[in-house]
């Protein structure tokens, strides 16, 4: 009987135990799965946000603050980080064979921060050199023509001989991009969000999302160098010294 009477008085002391740690659980529980977390470094409770990505080409590695967080995916080319704190993050999408992208972003309690529109450059090899004549040269080229405003009609390039700015006519804003002390010749919309472009005899690649760091590429060298590009095939011909060349295809 006094076994019997010590067994249920030990149920009801667990169970009561176990009520008692379910009331003081469960809000946690609860406010973690809606993304609050205590930001220990300004003592007070937040809740979280994310970053969202998307580039090309597919299956990049995303790295915040130099630790690996995901991988895009192969069908949508994207990925969304979540519960993270809200403050800046160093973000560096890779792939291999490809240039890096870098940015400092911040993240807002209960917003996503976007970087929709990443275009990892290939590091090209040496471009191959096109034994062509003159005329079919003159030909080939005569079709390539630069056009400053953007294919999706929203932005337009502005520069002279040092300075790059892009305005975007829908939000009704122009932003400085990039100045050089050498001149810049000719500028191409490589995509809707990328210029590619030579200054002296370098060319280079350059992003229109002016957020911290602008991410510019030097692409290739060739002395006195006129550039060309085909957008239809998304390859860079370069005539320097009387010789054409041609690059490998350039976009996914």
């Amino acid at each position: 009987m006094i076994n019997t009477i010590m067994t249920k008085k030990t149920r009801t002391i667990l169970f009561s135990i176990c009520v008692f740690l379910f009331i003081l659980t469960a809000p946690s529980v609860i406010f973690y799965s809606q993304g609050y977390r205590f930001d220990f470094a300004n003592k007070k409770i937040v809740q979280t946000g994310g970053l969202y990505f998307k580039a090309a080409p597919r299956s990049a590695q995303i790295y915040i603050n130099g630790k690996f967080k995901d991988t895009t995916s192969i069908f949508t080319s994207s990925s969304l980080v979540e519960n993270l704190m809200p403050k800046t993050y160093a973000v560096e999408i890779t792939k291999e064979g490809y240039y890096s992208w870098q940015k400092t972003l911040e993240v807002k309690e209960k917003q996503v921060t976007e970087a929709k529109n990443i275009t990892l450059i290939p590091k090209i090899p040496d471009l191959a050199k096109l034994n062509i004549d003159e005329r079919e040269r003159e030909n080939m080229l005569v079709q390539f023509v630069t056009n400053a405003t953007s294919s999706d009609g929203q932005k337009v390039i502005e520069a002279d001989k040092h300075e790059i700015w892009v305005e975007f006519l829908k939000e009704e804003k122009k932003i400085f991009l990039v100045r050089f002390s050498e001149t810049i010749d000719k500028i191409y919309w490589l995509n809707d969000f990328y210029l590619i472009f030579n200054v002296g005899d370098k060319i280079k690649v350059a992003e229109i999302d002016d957020r911290d760091r602008l991410n510019v590429i030097d692409l290739a060298e060739f002395k006195t160098p006129e550039i060309f590009w085909d957008n239809i095939n998304g390859k860079l011909y370069v005539l320097s010294e009387g010789s054409l060349y041609v690059s490998e295809k350039l976009l996914p």
